[in-house]
């Protein structure tokens, strides 16, 4: 009997003990959360389209200032960055297997993508292209910030073209639209990410919590729940893969493709070419001998010189965003994690 009950309180130690490390744990989770929210609520960044002018902003046919030295709404470092845990997933298969997957994806592709207008500014009576980047450049931030993945950035950028596309917005809106494209986004792609004080606070309490969610309703309502769709990101990760790409090489890739975002006129390109581009780019700066090879992942009506001709564009934008106000790619991957990558491209 005494071994009995020895037995048991052995027992009831452990689990006594286990119950105290998962309280532990998640009053850490939670005084973490607290800090995060607390630091952002000291956060002072005026909301993302205050800081411009009434005749900037209803001049919808203005052409992207990329020198422009309007202040930095990214600069602040007050806030503590919520950091995922969660790494980001590598694409690996066997080779066998890569050119059906890709030739799913550029199906997707065709049948997502040709629901975008990439001329869609055309009719928005309150945005302009300026706006848009401006509007991308504080989502890109806010994404470093929370150490989201370069897929949930992605999404939601494409998130946002396919609303607009379709939907006529107000400028006062217009923040709290890229806000919800976020957050969709990140509950499609993350398994950890801020809660929904953290995402009003960034944008410094300019929406209220049901504004947010009566936003997101709207969103999946008029897309009809259909908001999955291969990104560019995508396909640079698959052509990484097959041709192993360096760290380094991969990094300097996805320097040119997360800038992409920022320019309107490069939604004519498919996503597949923009990521043929930027691998384009990296093959040749890093002279590899394989770019006669990538070439064969292009879409059946895409050419050479559509590619190269993007690869251009890309390279442009590059250049003019490296003396802009437009810094969030920039600083993101001027980060030691990216191997400081930016650098490279400085000075050519």
């Amino acid at each position: 009997m005494s071994d009995h009950n020895q037995i048991n309180r052995v027992v009831q130690n452990i689990v006594n003990t286990n119950n105290l490390h998962i309280q532990k744990a998640a009053l850490m989770d939670i005084e973490n959360q607290k800090k995060l929210v607390q630091n952002v609520h000291n956060h002072n960044d005026q909301s993302v389209l205050s800081t411009m002018s009434s005749e900037e902003l209803n001049n919808k046919n203005e052409l992207l200032d990329v020198s422009s030295n309007e202040s930095n709404l990214n600069s602040s470092e007050e806030i503590i960055t919520f950091k995922s845990k969660e790494k980001n997933i590598d694409y690996s298969f066997a080779n066998e297997y890569f050119d059906e997957v890709y030739q799913n994806l550029l199906l997707d592709e065709n049948k997502f993508y040709i629901r975008i207008n990439n001329n869609y500014l055309s009719f928005q009576n309150s945005i302009n292209y300026k706006m848009r980047a401006i509007l991308v450049d504080w989502l890109m931030d806010v994404h470093y910030r929370c150490g989201m993945k370069s897929k949930t950035l992605h999404h939601c950028i494409y998130i946002i073209d396919i609303y607009l596309s379709n939907n006529v917005i107000d400028k006062k809106d217009f923040q709290l639209l890229g806000m919800a494209a976020l957050l969709i986004a990140c509950k499609e792609s993350e398994i950890i990410f801020p809660p929904l004080k953290t995402f009003l606070a960034f944008s410094s309490f300019a929406y209220t919590k049901q504004e947010l969610l009566k936003m997101e309703k709207t969103i999946m309502k008029k897309l009809k729940f259909d908001i999955l769709a291969p990104t560019a990101e995508e396909f640079f990760g698959i052509n990484s893969e097959y041709f192993k790409f360096t760290d380094e090489q991969r990094y300097f890739g996805l320097y040119f493709l997360d800038s992409s975002l920022i320019d309107y006129n490069l939604l004519k390109y498919k996503q597949s070419t923009i990521a043929v581009a930027c691998g384009y780019i990296t093959m040749k700066f890093f002279k590899i001998n394989s770019v006669r090879l990538l070439f064969y992942n292009l879409p059946k009506d895409v050419n050479r010189k559509e590619v190269k001709n993007c690869a251009r564009e890309l390279c442009y934008l590059l250049k003019t965003l490296s003396n802009s106000s437009f810094k969030a790619a920039k600083t993101k991957y001027m980060d030691e994690k990216f191997l400081k990558v930016a650098q490279l491209c400085e000075g050519n």
